[in-house]
């Protein structure tokens, strides 16, 4: 029997049913954010979807060490929908190029082996297509800003001797955080 890559398992469902409380707070607390922020912009929808994805991916990847498929991918579709709603030719081409960079860039370093994973090549081809969707200084600045952080927090770890060398810290917050920071930062 084949399970389909968006059936929720059951550690993932069992997370998002326990953090629910968790993930709807820190939705509420972006979502109204970039409402205060974006505005009533055409593209408001994109961003509260992404908001709202970014929220259960960043519980998930804290408590499992994973962004599962069955959330990451649906995102895709989802998502390029959305920005179709401004209708803007030139900001819907880039995000789809930035999606690609992203997600390519990702995906060498992931076969690399220096510690991203598969779901983070997911997760970075999504924040691509949002934040590409604003501008390329937009990615540069969230890719920048979450690679930074990752290096701080697990420098600490390493310092503080809470992490050793064979130690993995999840890169999901990391990337999905500086991403809605760039986006809250920078607006539509």
């Amino acid at each position: 029997m084949r399970i389909s890559p968006i059936h929720l398992d059951e550690d993932t469902a069992g997370v998002l049913r326990r953090d629910l409380p968790v993930i709807a707070g820190a939705f509420v607390l972006t979502g109204g954010a970039l409402v205060w922020r974006v505005g009533l912009h055409a593209v408001l929808p994109a961003f509260l979807a992404f908001a709202l994805l970014a929220s259960a991916l960043v519980v998930c990847d804290a408590r499992l060490m994973r962004l599962p498929d069955p959330l990451t991918l649906p995102g895709y579709p989802v998502l390029a929908a959305l920005l179709l709603i401004p209708f803007d030719r030139d900001a819907y081409l880039r995000a789809l190029f930035a999606m690609a960079g992203a997600y390519a860039m990702h995906l060498v370093l992931a076969l690399c082996g220096v510690g991203i994973g598969l779901g983070d090549v997911k997760a970075a081809g999504l924040v691509g297509l949002v934040l590409g969707w604003t501008s390329w200084a937009a990615l540069a600045q969230a890719l920048v800003l979450a690679y930074v952080c990752v290096g701080v927090y697990a420098t600490g770890l390493a310092v503080s001797r809470r992490a050793g060398r064979g130690s993995v810290v999840p890169f999901g917050p990391f990337l999905l955080g500086a991403a809605m920071l760039v986006l809250l930062l920078r607006g539509a």
